[in-house]
């Protein structure tokens, strides 16, 4: 098994981080990968550019992983963006859970190298609390000697 450490997302207010979503139902991380690797058709005001035919077509998009790194960071996007709507932009506050020790990225990636499940531990996070228009960040990372979080 390859063990590495992850960053992004946790804190000792872990009730806050797993807090349930208006839908009542959590998010997951896996939830947010499957989602991630969904093929998606470009069409509307998405279409793709074609350089041969100077045209924008109707086409898909598919986002794989291929390979892991050492060290994974994951990045959400915290920001929803309407073209059609008069005030164009929120913020998605809804709450992502996500495991602390053991995340298997296996299932995510294309090349798994010598076939050994990919794991990752998390040990390090950080917060926008805020809106759009203002807020701050927050961060806290889990002291690998002492494992505490700070």
């Amino acid at each position: 098994m390859i063990e590495k450490p992850l960053i992004k997302a946790i804190s000792e207010q872990e009730e806050q981080l797993q807090v349930k979503t208006e839908s009542s139902s959590k998010i997951t991380l896996y939830d947010c990968l499957n989602n991630f690797m969904i093929e998606e058709t470009l069409s509307g005001n998405d279409k793709w550019y074609c350089s041969k035919c100077k045209d924008h077509v109707i086409a898909t998009k598919k986002m794989e992983v291929y390979k892991t790194p050492e060290i994974l960071i994951i990045h959400f996007k915290r920001f929803s963006h309407n073209r059609g709507s008069m005030f164009g932009s929120k913020k998605i506050s809804e709450k992502v859970d996500f495991p602390v020790d053991g995340l298997n990225m296996s299932n995510y990636v294309l090349h798994k190298g010598d076939g050994k499940k990919i794991i990752y531990d998390l040990y390090a996070v950080s917060n926008h609390f805020g809106s759009l228009s203002g807020g701050h960040y927050t961060a806290f990372c889990k002291n690998p000697i002492l494992k505490k979080w700070f």
